[in-house]
């Protein structure tokens, strides 16, 4: 097993090397910007060594991941890339679902493979468990020699790989953020218009984590498109419209609720929802 570098000891970083140390990976040492974070991952990784100087950690192994965002990557890439005139026989991956493996040209310049190693999951905190990994897709990207370096990886993880071409990754990583962040921003939206009934946290939580709950595990047993129920597939624009009233006084929740109801037209049309139906809810979705 080559020995890891992990640049970058966030949640991600941290979580990606604790899971690497316990799949056999041998992580050498760990940078973040202090070293109270660098030491806090060290810990919880178990091994390694707490760094701040990405440039020298980096030195210490042969596969190296820049858990960073999106936009340092480039620049501390090249910082750590000068740091050595030889970078043969290392491979470099960023984690980034978005950004190209060719951002990391400086180390290819010196001998470096590089790639992209994005997986599509969100990391609550450093020590969330090792689970995390197991039977989600990896976004892989990059120099010829990461299907074979990247892809044992993976499966060492267990989880699965995608391949992408840098030209995939804005729609792959768009895709991802509305799935994740957008599901957040939701929810969020709905505890608050919950909180305009007296329901705390807690109490909002016990009225729709059940709901989303079932309505993914629906989306998983069949698809989206099949998943979906409410007014608008029903085609009941009476409902449509009081909802509409009473967001007139949550004029940002409003704006999410017609967009969201607009695209579920397209799902009701689909579906076999009467013209006459569809041209109603399009009016009511129209106003302003």
């Amino acid at each position: 097993m080559m020995n890891v570098v992990i640049i970058g000891g966030g949640r991600l970083g941290t979580c990606l090397g604790r899971a690497l140390a316990a799949r056999g990976y041998p992580v050498a040492a760990v940078s973040c910007p202090t070293r109270r974070s660098a030491r806090e991952s060290v810990r919880l990784i178990g091994q390694g060594v707490a760094m701040t100087d990405p440039a020298r950690a980096a030195a210490r192994g042969r596969l190296i991941f820049l858990c960073l965002p999106d936009d340092v990557i480039a620049d501390v890439g090249r910082r750590v890339a000068a740091g050595r005139r030889d970078w043969s026989g290392r491979t470099v991956f960023h984690t980034s679902g978005l950004q190209p493996a060719s951002i990391l040209a400086p180390f290819k310049a010196r001998g470096a493979v590089i790639g992209s190693f994005h997986p599509a999951q969100s990391f609550p905190g450093k020590d969330a468990p090792l689970s995390v990994f197991r039977g989600i897709v990896f976004a892989l990207e990059g120099d010829p020699e990461v299907r074979t370096t990247g892809g044992r990886i993976v499966r060492r993880l267990g989880g699965q790989v995608l391949w992408l071409t840098a030209a995939d990754k804005p729609l792959y990583h768009a895709a991802c953020s509305l799935a994740c962040n957008g599901l957040t921003v939701l929810l969020e939206a709905a505890f608050d218009l919950l909180a305009d009934l007296g329901l705390d946290p807690a109490a909002a939580g016990e009225v729709l984590l059940p709901l989303s709950q079932g309505t993914l595990q629906n989306v998983k047993k069949t698809d989206p498109r099949h998943a979906l129920t409410g007014p608008v597939v029903r085609g009941d624009a009476g409902t449509v419209e009081r909802h509409l009233e009473v967001l007139r006084r949550h004029p940002g929740v409003l704006d999410i609720y017609r967009a969201l109801a607009r695209q579920a037209l397209r799902t009701a049309r689909e579906r076999g929802l009467p013209a006459a139906r569809l041209r109603a809810l399009r009016r009511l979705l129209r106003g302003g």
